[in-house]
């Protein structure tokens, strides 16, 4: 690592030059450091992305607060939000907004020399391709994790899932995370339906949408079918009075759709809940 030695007398001489010197040394370890997973985008810290249905295929966005790498540059994120994406027309991306404020030289002039960089969350139509300027949300990884790795994300993202009382009233949150080696899904959740009057009657299969994933964490085949069980001891019949609400039907479709197939309980239950822990294939 390059170093200046200011211990020696005699009036050390500080030029321009030396301070370059000065700067390009910690620029140089940061960008070796961290362009040993590829060029990014990286959450080096913080960054947790939280996505929030609102309804149908609309869903607010928040980050939290921290450092990300992405294109040779390591840029500092406030906590951010976008609000009403619609997810079948655009994508949420990180804007990055260079910004430079001048500083008053002895000569008089006032050259902006203090350059940094801003970073924003907006929408951008789905398909629109990365550059210096933005890049697509759901790219954002941990440090040290990328499609070329034998690694696995080593923190959950999260969705909170909250829909419309004609669809269930279902509120909760899904977690997921990817891994890299196996290239699969894991995924979990703890859902509550409010409205589960609301619910189609039996033998009607529907499967209302709780959310959809980011892109890359999708499945490459029609459908990935899973199960998720009741949750709490006490048992609940079903809106025919024949059978016991045990576990309900999940799929997790080509386009990320997480759709559920909710069974309406008998007329004098309100609602009730599930959980699920279960991993996915992705190719």
């Amino acid at each position: 690592m390059k170093s200046i030695d200011f211990t020696k007398p005699g009036g050390f001489p500080l030029t321009q030059d030396q301070l370059g010197y000065l700067q390009t040394a910690y620029t140089e370890c940061l960008n070796a450091l961290a362009t040993t997973g590829g060029s990014g985008p990286f959450a080096i810290s913080g960054c947790v992305v939280t996505k929030t249905l609102v309804s149908g295929t609309t869903f607010n966005y928040a980050v939290t607060a921290g450092w990300v790498y992405y294109a040779g540059n390591m840029i500092r994120v406030p906590a951010i939000t976008l609000a009403g994406i619609d997810e079948s027309i655009n994508a949420a991306y990180m804007l990055i907004t260079p910004t430079a404020a001048p500083l008053a030289f002895y000569n008089g002039s006032n050259p902006d020399v203090i350059l940094d960089s801003s970073i924003s969350l907006m929408a951008q139509t789905i398909g629109t391709p990365d550059d210096s300027t933005h890049f697509l949300l759901s790219e954002l990884v941990s440090y040290g994790v990328s499609l070329g790795n034998n690694n696995r994300e080593s923190t959950w993202s999260t969705i909170v899932v909250n829909t419309l009382p004609a669809d269930g009233g279902v509120t909760g949150n899904i977690y997921y995370k990817k891994n890299f080696l196996t290239n699969t899904l894991q995924l979990r959740g703890f859902l509550s339906a409010n409205n589960a009057q609301n619910f189609a009657a039996s033998p009607l299969s529907l499967y209302p949408l709780m959310c959809t994933l980011p892109s890359g964490y999708w499945p490459a085949n029609p459908s990935a079918f899973f199960m998720a069980n009741k949750f709490f001891a006490t048992q609940i019949l079903d809106d025919t009075g024949i059978d016991y609400i045990r576990s309900v039907e999940c799929s997790v479709n080509v386009g990320g759709q997480l759709l559920i197939r909710w069974i309406r309980p008998t007329a004098s239950i309100l609602g009730y809940s599930i959980e699920f822990n279960t991993i996915i294939p992705l190719d």
